[in-house]
């Protein structure tokens, strides 16, 4: 086996995915038309920040909540109910647990908030989603009225179509705590919405008199951009601090509606993020280029409001964040694979690899002290000492977003504190063994070793070809961690 039979079994698994997703009735595009280091070009052209591995783009202003979304941590978002006013195609609360179990019955949010407090959990970020949570609004005010006791400094939003404000709603919103409040626009071209969507405009602009933050956050369409920029004048236009642009994501429901609009997934996606997609939607062909035109035209026409592009990836990020941050906090773990590191641009866990019949030889190079540059002594020693920065230290928090982001219940966030606590715990012990900074599996041929030793690598072998492994941490059936490769590429 070599390096390039060695990536097919992903091109394999990219196969085997986009076979399953056929059978929802949605294609992919013949070729992909929107390649993601335009992401890079259009932050270039508009002065824009571009971040969180070039998935988040922004400028003017982004709401916490945001930045706090990518890592997941001290972050929670509940629910009262899924029942809703609006009956929108692409929505993902179908897929939610016991979704129609929850559209007749309720949650009781304050006490779960009043739980999670009890249990330990410390939040940064709170949000109130549905369904439409403001068809049960004395809920929401006890919410609010936990959140600032129990939380007083944390951020609070609230998710909402829009139907059921008035200007009292929005006083008692205001007067309860509430920071932020966000919502949601449909822009479907049919006529019949027509009344809805007028309905929208007129709570948003009531909104900006009352609450701190008013945000606009919405899938795009690739035929959205017209409207779309009619949309973001007339924001800007209100006081409306910011907008989310959402890439629009197939929710692996309501296949017929997508294809009667014509519309299709987009190619190629990143094969590293199929484990994460069944939760998170598919990208759909097209919504990404309107988006990086929306931030085009917001610089071009000097708005003052935030506008922020959200891609798909940049919501999954938070799970791969949550999986892998134990892995500098655990020394032992770590200390027994040392040959992995925490990439703290995308949360995944790297290495680099060679593999067939060069494996031997790189491995006696890796194992032989005296070809150790300065550099791979310096690596090896910050492993070893645990100086890597552990996830967390950079100050950012997360949380989840509503429907077509990922979404962390207070049952997830109360286990991410019990787990964070047992994690820090085992930060105090020794490593068990001595920090292995070399794998090597004798039965496929495979070393393994830190991608900082990659430049004296290929300059002792310049004619192999050297492979960069991305991995996830998991638990086996035992309730033990293990690490496992979602990803590899031949570094070029």
């Amino acid at each position: 086996m070599d390096a390039k039979e060695y990536i097919v079994a992903f091109d394999e698994v990219k196969a085997d995915f986009e076979k399953s997703v056929a059978e929802f009735g949605l294609p992919f595009e013949a070729k992909e038309t929107q390649l993601r280091e335009t992401r890079v070009c259009v932050a270039e052209q508009c002065g824009c920040h571009c971040e969180n591995g070039n998935a988040s783009l922004w400028r003017n202003w982004i709401s916490p909540a945001c930045v706090a979304c990518r890592t997941g941590e001290r972050t929670a978002t509940f629910f009262t109910s899924l029942k809703c006013s609006r009956h929108c195609y692409f929505c993902f609360n179908p897929n939610q647990e016991d979704y129609e179990y929850w559209l007749s019955h309720k949650r009781d949010i304050a006490g779960e908030l009043r739980e999670a407090h009890a249990a330990g959990a410390g939040f940064d970020c709170l949000a109130i989603t549905g369904g439409e949570p403001l068809l049960f609004k004395s809920d929401v005010y006890a919410f609010l009225d936990a959140a600032r006791e129990l939380y007083p400094q944390a951020h609070v939003r609230l998710y909402t179509c829009g139907d059921f404000l008035d200007d009292a709603c929005l006083a008692e919103l205001r007067d309860h705590g509430l920071d932020e409040i966000r919502f949601s626009v449909k822009l479907d071209g049919d006529e019949a919405l027509a009344p809805e969507h007028a309905r929208t405009l007129d709570a948003i602009e009531r909104a900006v008199a009352f609450i701190p933050d008013v945000m606009v956050e919405m899938p795009v369409g690739p035929h959205d951009g017209l409207a779309m920029k009619e949309l973001l004048v007339r924001l800007d236009a209100m006081g409306v601090r910011g907008v989310n642009l959402l890439e629009f994501g197939f929710p692996l429901c309501n296949a017929e509606a997508f294809a009667e609009r014509g519309l299709e997934l987009r190619q190629n996606p990143y094969p590293i993020l199929y484990n994460y997609w069944y939760a998170g939607g598919l990208p759909i062909a097209g919504s990404e280029a309107e988006c990086l035109e929306l931030m085009r035209f917001a610089d071009e026409r000097g708005l003052r409001l935030g506008v922020h592009y959200c891609s798909l990836d940049n919501k999954n990020t938070g799970q791969i964040y949550q999986q892998n941050k134990g892995f500098l906090l655990d020394k032992a773990f770590a200390a027994a694979h040392g040959w992995l590191h925490f990439d703290e641009g995308d949360y995944f866990l790297k290495c680099a690899k060679v593999v067939g019949d060069d494996a031997s030889s790189v491995l006696g190079w890796a194992l032989g002290e005296d070809l150790v540059a300065a550099e791979r002594d310096a690596t090896s020693e910050q492993v070893a000492a645990g100086e890597q920065s552990a996830p967390g230290e950079q100050g950012e928090t997360a949380e989840p977003d509503m429907k077509s982001e990922r979404v962390v219940t207070v049952e997830q966030a109360v286990e991410n504190e019990r787990n964070t606590a047992g994690e820090r715990a085992m930060t105090n012990e020794a490593p068990s063994a001595a920090v292995r900074f070399v794998d090597y599996d004798e039965s496929t041929q495979v070393v393994a070793f830190p991608c900082a030793w990659l430049p004296d690598a290929r300059n002792a072998f310049p004619a192999v070809d050297f492979i960069e492994s991305l991995n996830v941490v998991e638990l086996d059936d035992s309730g033990m961690p293990v690490v496992r490769e979602v990803d590899a590429r031949i570094v070029l």
